[in-house]
């Protein structure tokens, strides 16, 4: 056959009977239309090795055996085709022991779960016929389909830092599962409590490699949280200091200088606008970043764009809803949304992700349970508006050159929420002479999200510390960010590492291309 009908394929192995450390064993595999990962290994088991030591069993996604590493990304073997003319990387789930080759020991895990008992408490012996209630059923629904690949567990970047403290996303979807089944007697709240409830960022990284895409910090971390609200075991005493903040003035951070909204007029006008937005400016922007806003406002005027800032405009509610306290959440959102939408426009821009992503979902589903519908406009995030709204071509005509080496970290609410990972960059490369190079690991989470900050901020430490590692090994000048909160925490984790790497958030850089020109 010729060379274009075979794949490149590396395979992971490691024997610790009689190997001093791991290898790859490289080989050629005939290509076939349709063919798995799995498929392939067996072809190498049959063919060329047949030493070669991997788990699978059912074939079709339904028992998780076979999940593994594949170009770095957790899968599951019999799931994922083979791309004709892609090389292949195969390795075995990180954060587990390796016991032979794509083999590793799932029983730490496996121990971790059996803490929180994973199986039906009853304080009596059930009568027959038993059932559920509809609404229960649908909420056991959201988070019952898991096979236990554990592909979440080897993605997760809190695993990584806080192996002992957090039990991981697979055992608190099953605490989640068993708290929603009437049946159950067993307090799971406190179980997940003391196995790291409030440990999790929300990266959603779980998300991302789960073949049955069970949202496991939106339908069981979250809704656990406010389970544990409701008992008195959360929200956690440094959570405490944030919420009082939006209480009395709301905003969830202390402002620092004079505040955005104190410096900008409530429209921005342009001459001939091609659109017409409002911006919301969400608390660190408006508090603690107000040049960030400036440049947002820069870059829309620059556009011709004309620009509405509603001073009804409050804290979003994530950092509420977050970590359960949902009442507070709820008065926020009815707020904004009555704040945004008596300007009856129908685009609202962000420069928070996070802002945006609970616009997006979280209103949408707290409105059309309060009033029967979802908010009357669409969020857009500033790179999504950007590029496809208003247009590259157009936007980068008036960008001026700049003498500069970047790397981008991506922002969990905006990479994996929000869906827009090729945006911010193809933004950063319509700057002239700009040189962009891709850091490894840009999408791991820095440790900022999900309240963990505030609430559990030796662990961000440690993963903001983690994050600033890979950017120093990038060789960047600078790093560029699109999320407030990744900005304050990554700026600080680099100071603590070097100061030599600037900090950029995106729509500064613009505005400071934008400001290079005559």
């Amino acid at each position: 056959m010729s060379k274009g009908l075979h794949i490149e394929v590396k395979v992971f192995r490691y024997n610790p009977d009689a190997d001093e450390r791991f290898y790859f064993d490289s080989h050629s595999i005939p290509y076939t239309r349709g063919m798995t990962v799995l498929d392939l290994l067996t072809y190498i088991y049959e063919n060329y090795d047949s030493t070669l030591a991997y788990r699978w069993n059912c074939r079709s996604g339904q028992c998780g055996a076979c999940a593994l590493l594949v170009n770095g990304r957790p899968t599951l073997a019999c799931h994922t085709l083979v791309e004709k003319g892609h090389a292949l990387t195969i390795a075995p789930l990180p954060q587990f022991q390796v016991k032979k080759d794509l083999l590793v020991d799932f029983t730490p895990a496996v121990k971790r779960l059996l803490r929180l008992r994973p199986y039906v408490e009853r304080s009596k012996v059930p009568i027959r016929p038993e059932t559920i209630k509809p609404q229960d059923v649908e909420a056991i629904k959201e988070v019952r389909t898991c096979v236990e690949c554990w592909a979440c567990v080897s993605a997760c970047p809190v695993v990584s830092e806080a192996y002992q403290e957090f039990a991981g996303p697979a055992a608190l979807r099953h605490a989640a599962r068993l708290e929603f089944d009437p049946r159950d007697v067993e307090d799971r709240v406190k179980l997940a409590f003391l196995e790291g409830l409030y440990d999790c960022t929300t990266c959603r990284r779980c998300v991302e490699v789960c073949p049955k895409e069970i949202d496991i910090p939106h339908k069981a971390i979250e809704k656990l949280r406010i389970y544990a609200v409701e008992e008195g075991l959360g929200p956690l005493p440094g959570h405490l200091e944030f919420l009082d903040k939006i209480r009395t003035t709301g905003k969830s951070v202390d402002k620092r200088g004079v505040s955005l909204l104190e410096q900008v007029p409530e429209v921005i006008e342009v001459q001939n606008p091609v659109d017409e937005v409002v911006f919301f400016t969400g608390c660190l922007i408006d508090y603690s970043l107000p040049k960030v806003g400036l440049s947002i406002l820069e870059v829309l005027r620059r556009n011709r764009v004309r620009v509405h800032i509603p001073r009804g405009q409050v804290c979003c509610g994530s950092p509420a809803l977050r970590v359960g306290v949902t009442q507070l959440g709820e008065e926020l959102v009815q707020k904004n949304v009555s704040a945004l939408e008596r300007l009856k426009l129908e685009r609202v821009v962000v420069g928070c992700p996070g802002c945006g992503m609970t616009l997006r979902r979280d209103y949408a589903e707290v409105m059309r349970r309060l009033r029967g519908e979802a908010p009357r406009f669409k969020v857009y995030e500033m790179t999504d508006y950007l590029v496809k709204i208003l247009g590259l071509e157009k936007l980068s005509e008036g960008l001026g050159r700049m003498k500069l080496t970047a790397t981008y970290h991506d922002a969990c609410n905006l990479n994996r929420d929000l869906g827009l990972r090729e945006e911010p960059r193809r933004l950063i490369d319509a700057i002239p002479g700009l040189k962009f190079v891709e850091m490894e690991e840009a999408d791991r989470c820095c440790g900022a999200g999900g309240g963990v900050r505030s609430g559990r901020s030796t662990l961000a430490a440690a993963m903001g510390r983690r994050k600033a590692e890979l950017l120093v090994n990038s060789g960047a000048e600078a790093c560029v960010v699109e999320c407030p909160f990744c900005y304050v925490h990554l700026e600080e984790a680099l100071q603590r590492a070097t100061p030599n790497i600037k900090m950029y958030y995106l729509m500064d850089l613009l505005a400071d291309a934008y400001s290079k020109t005559r």
